[in-house]
């Protein structure tokens, strides 16, 4: 019988992200969906949908912790939150422990900077900030954000 982590994970996060919007205004769920969708295979789409749970959600760990996913996935997902204080380099340091987590912070980048999602942003500093926030997290995962894209990125 095949494991149904992905199927809960996709539940989950619709409960999480229910009523929350990015940064542009749309549906926070959408931005998890399309991350789930850039990777391939169910453990790192798992990790892709609930990559956020914490900081845009309103997940509690207890309700994390209760729907019992695989250590490699909630390892992962631990990995994908940025902790209160944390620099982005020791940030990037506990990503590139999970080979689960770097995969999906790529994906996740590279959907953060789609140009039509960076065009939307509020205004042009809070773009200059997050570009400049990207970049860091590329570099730092030992790529660059214009490689990620496929373009670049201003």
């Amino acid at each position: 019988m095949a494991d149904d982590h992905l199927e809960r994970a996709i539940l989950l996060a619709a409960q999480a992200f229910d009523g929350r919007v990015d940064r542009q205004g749309h549906p926070y769920m959408a931005h998890a969906v399309r991350v789930m969708l850039a990777v391939d295979g169910d453990d790192l789409r798992t990790v892709a949908i609930l990559h956020d749970v914490f900081e845009w959600g309103t997940i509690t760990l207890r309700e994390f912790v209760s729907a019992k996913f695989p250590k490699r996935v909630i390892d992962a997902v631990d990995a994908m939150t940025k902790r209160e204080g944390e620099s982005i380099a020791e940030h990037v340091e506990r990503l590139r422990a999970s080979e689960l987590a770097a995969t999906v912070k790529i994906a996740d980048l590279r959907d953060n900077a789609l140009a039509w999602r960076l065009e939307a942003m509020p205004s042009p500093a809070q773009r200059r900030e997050l570009v400049a926030m990207y970049r860091e997290t590329a570099q730092l995962l030992g790529t660059s954000l214009d490689e990620i894209c496929g373009r670049k990125v201003t």
